[in-house]
């Protein structure tokens, strides 16, 4: 009788916190590829004309910035003149629908390309004073951005751009005095 329970005895046994854990990565697995992960978000943005909600499509699978890219390569296709008052507003509307990144480049493209108003937009999205980060690609306010852009403006004639650049003189003397690098580094500038 004892030859019968020694193979009992030397049976191995199973752990069973190996099947939890294979449970838990399926779970996750499971998780990040077939769950919804948001599709529509409502992003407010005011865009100054009274249409402050936009909605920004999370299921889309298309990278931040390819639609501005394509309409860029088009644009470049048919070759100048460049309508850049049209591209200004598809720009407008990208940023509208919280598309930053397709609004970004869009402003800068228009910009580049001699375009006033996109020059003080781009100025203004940079500008520590007007700062707005559901409206901008960048993360935080950039002073020698915004310089830079509003000095092109003001080189065309611009008098709101000289305006820009002596506020933000004035800003940059009083944060550089508390301490901002970021603002003792613009003053390089003026």
């Amino acid at each position: 009788m004892s030859d019968m329970s020694e193979p009992a005895l030397l049976k191995p046994r199973r752990n069973p916190l190996i099947w939890i854990i294979i449970v838990v990565l399926g779970l996750i697995l499971y998780l990040f590829l077939y769950s919804d992960r948001g599709g529509q978000v409502v992003a407010k943005i005011d865009d100054g004309n009274g249409d402050a909600t936009g909605i920004i499509d999370r299921s889309l699978l298309i990278p931040p910035g390819m639609r501005a890219r394509e309409y860029i390569a088009q644009l470049r296709e048919k070759g100048k003149p460049y309508a850049l008052d049209r591209i200004f507003d598809k720009a407008k509307s990208y940023q509208r629908e919280g598309s930053l990144a397709d609004a970004h480049l869009l402003f800068f493209f228009s910009a580049r390309e001699g375009y006033l108003p996109a020059m003080m937009k781009m100025g203004e999205m940079a500008d520590p004073l007007l700062f707005q980060a559901q409206e901008s690609l960048l993360d935080a306010a950039d002073g020698i951005q915004a310089y830079k852009w509003y000095q092109k403006a003001s080189a065309l004639g611009n008098p709101a751009a000289d305006r820009r650049i002596d506020q933000l003189r004035d800003w940059a003397i009083a944060a550089a005095q508390t301490g901002d690098a970021s603002a003792r580094q613009l003053l390089l500038n003026f």
